[in-house]
């Protein structure tokens, strides 16, 4: 059997319908994987004239698979955060259009996206730093 060792972490908090904590993120970190061995009972596959063995737990469904190749979870340890109540956003976002189109393609621009100029994937105009001779010789 393989076992892959587990810590679960979980974030909570409270939304404003129900009172109750509920996780809203689950983090896991393997902590140690203990392998189990070569598989016990190998697979065949044909394709034509070629035969190719496999690991069981590479083909067949978990309960007939082999000790060995049975894949375990153990959750080490189980912890959680509580965050508080969930916070609603103190300024809704702007919807629309900016006033300036983007700086780097000229397209419309989101509302959104104002304070920064350009789109998200539109690369800054670059500003020469040092003027060029263009093969002008001094």
């Amino acid at each position: 059997m393989t076992a892959i060792l587990v810590d679960v972490h979980h974030y909570t908090h409270t939304c404003p319908a129900g009172p109750e904590p509920h996780p809203y993120d689950t983090r896991r970190t393997v902590i140690a994987v203990n392998p189990g061995g070569p598989c016990r009972r190998p697979v065949s596959l044909r394709t034509g004239h070629t035969t190719v063995t496999i690991a069981c737990g590479r083909r067949i469904p978990r309960e007939q698979q082999c000790p060995a190749c049975r894949i375990t979870l153990i959750e080490h340890t189980m912890t959680f955060t509580h965050t508080g109540p969930h916070q609603q956003a103190t300024q809704p976002m702007p919807g629309g259009l900016a006033a300036h189109p983007c700086t780097s393609c000229g397209q419309p621009l989101a509302a959104v996206l104002a304070e920064l100029g350009r789109h998200l994937l539109c690369q800054p105009r670059r500003t020469r730093q040092h003027p060029t001779d263009h093969g002008v010789a001094a």
